[in-house]
């Protein structure tokens, strides 16, 4: 099956706002690491997350950039997924120059003010999103949305 691009980007949005936790996988010397974060997102795909720069995930990405993302939650019917895998690069904004963003973070987490002290916003660039959903798609479907 083959939907219109921006019906298909409306799906994935749709599905971004029932979801706040991400798995983010970041890599260094060839070796994964996964980590759930929350996230926040816009209207082109970007994904925004908060963290201490100390932690794995921030210091893989000081040397690599390149993220894989899944968004899942429980499934109500057993055997039916629905979920967004991505793949992109990630940077750390300055928060002074990324007012917009990281307000978009705070009006969807409350409590991010209190972690802003000593985490930093970083954003994520999808550059493929994998939109996996059975019921629309049929068993193992998905479309695939390119991002520019």
């Amino acid at each position: 099956m083959n939907i219109l691009k921006d019906k298909l980007k409306q799906y994935i949005l749709d599905y971004l706002g029932e979801n706040r936790l991400m798995t983010l996988a970041t890599a260094e010397n060839n070796t994964p690491w996964a980590a759930s974060v929350m996230f926040a997102y816009d209207t082109d795909l970007n994904l925004y997350f908060i963290s201490d720069p100390d932690t794995r995930k921030a210091q893989n990405l000081l040397n690599n950039p390149s993220v894989s993302v899944a968004i899942n939650q429980h499934q109500k019917t057993p055997g039916k997924i629905l979920g967004i895998q991505l793949e992109g690069t990630a940077h750390m904004l300055d928060k002074n120059k990324s007012q917009n963003e990281l307000e978009l973070f705070k009006k969807r987490f409350d409590w991010a003010d209190d972690y802003l002290h000593d985490h930093e916003l970083y954003k994520i660039k999808p550059e493929k999103i994998y939109y996996l959903d059975d019921e629309l798609f049929g068993p193992g479907g998905r479309e695939i949305l390119v991002v520019k």
